[in-house]
């Protein structure tokens, strides 16, 4: 995890290392929001005729990685993917260019908190997040999902992308009640120039699917098993998986019996209990099929419930109201700094799981027992990560705001 004082931004902006911050392409670099592993992200204005005025996100690689040919070839397979999606649940990619050798990501900037902050000042407030809130914020993801995951080329031809990083920190939900995925800098896709190495797991350890433990063939219902986490992480304001290492995250998911929602709220309506712990079913043809079967799941809950976008909205400005504005900047949480936040560092960050059979001795505990863990490399280096947040845990991609 990187961390950027917001302070120091405000005091600084302007200025990185002294230098004054200049333009990249047509963009002005306003002001930093962090510097990840292998990316630095920036606030930009686009200007033109007639006072015309676009706030932007630019991410572009950090110069000492610009020839490397593999961190090159991922930022381009994230620019290619996000190019194709058009979406109102999904983040926008405005343009891909060069400048002085260096490439960079021109991304829509969503103003608005992340659910993983969200979920911080809840929890900081002792108050729950109402059921139907989670059922909104939920169904709007699955319908982005059922986006990506049957995504086709300019030809027709579908390209299996399944996002991989479905959590807290790359959910946005804005003060209008429009929640936005983000991050796809570890999507998988059947195009890409560079496919995921085998016997490897790209991810956070947290929200990974049993199948990718296990090393198996993964296909869109990881991204459902791991909205199913967020799920029961909204209901409870607890995490359900994450343990005191990487080796313990997955031995819970692989093993540990999942908690019921409802035993540990009792305002939770049976129906929405249902939909959680279906998404969560270990075995993946037990879970719902595809994103749009949970999405419509969710909408007959919503519809029963009479909730209007307009609750959303009240939602988010009360929430932000009881957070106050946040110090922090957080960048690519997959990255540590020194005397960084370890628990959070352990549930968050990326990681390489490396399938041996050798050692297998119980069918159960075979994928765990099995794995030896590293710290995930190329594909977390380029997650989205630039946001506002508290001061613990992980938070959003470079749309949110840093106020």
């Amino acid at each position: 995890m990187v961390v950027f004082d917001k302070r120091r931004a405000e005091k600084g902006r302007g200025r990185v290392g002294g230098k004054g911050l200049g333009k990249q392409g047509r963009y002005e670099l306003l002001h930093p929001l962090g510097c990840g592993g292998m990316a630095e992200v920036f606030k930009a204005r686009a200007s033109g005729p007639a006072g015309f005025e676009r706030d932007v996100v630019v991410k572009r690689i950090l110069p000492q990685y610009t020839r490397d040919p593999d961190f090159v070839r991922m930022f381009a397979d994230e620019a290619r993917i996000l190019g194709l999606m058009h979406h109102p649940n999904v983040v926008q990619a405005y343009e891909f260019g060069e400048d002085g050798g260096a490439l960079y990501l021109a991304l829509e900037y969503v103003d608005g908190p992340s659910l993983s902050r969200i979920l911080r000042t809840l929890r900081a407030a002792n108050r729950p997040m109402p059921p139907v809130m989670v059922a909104y914020i939920a169904r709007e993801i699955c319908r982005a999902l059922d986006y990506v995951h049957r995504l086709e080329d300019g030809e027709g031809k579908r390209l299996d992308v399944v996002h991989r990083d479905v959590t807290p920190s790359n959910i946005i939900v804005t003060p209008s009640g429009a929640v936005k995925l983000l991050d796809f800098g570890v999507a998988k896709f059947a195009t890409a120039a560079k496919s995921t190495r085998a016997g490897t797991v790209k991810g956070k350890p947290a929200y990974l699917a049993p199948e990718q433990l296990q090393g198996k063939p993964i296909d869109g219902r990881v991204d459902l098993f791991a909205l199913g986490i967020v799920m029961h992480e909204m209901l409870t304001l607890q995490h359900l998986f994450a343990g005191d290492s990487d080796v313990h995250t997955a031995k819970k998911i692989m093993e540990m019996k999942i908690p019921s929602v409802v035993a540990r709220r009792t305002d939770v309506p049976p129906e929405l209990e249902r939909i959680v712990m279906r998404a969560l079913e270990r075995d993946r043809k037990r879970r719902f099929s595809s994103a749009a079967e949970m999405a419509r799941a969710l909408d007959d809950f919503i519809l029963a419930s009479q909730l209007h976008v307009d609750d959303v909205a009240a939602f988010v400005r009360e929430v932000e109201e009881m957070s106050g504005p946040p110090r922090l900047v957080y960048v690519n949480p997959e990255r540590r700094p020194a005397g960084g936040d370890e628990a959070a560092t352990r549930r968050d960050r990326g990681l390489r799981l490396r399938m041996t059979a050798r050692r297998m001795r119980t069918p159960r505990f075979a994928a765990v027992a099995a794995l030896v863990l590293t710290m995930l490399g190329l594909g977390a280096a380029f997650g989205l990560h630039s946001s506002t947040a508290a001061a613990k845990g992980p938070a959003p991609v470079p749309v949110e705001a840093a106020r």
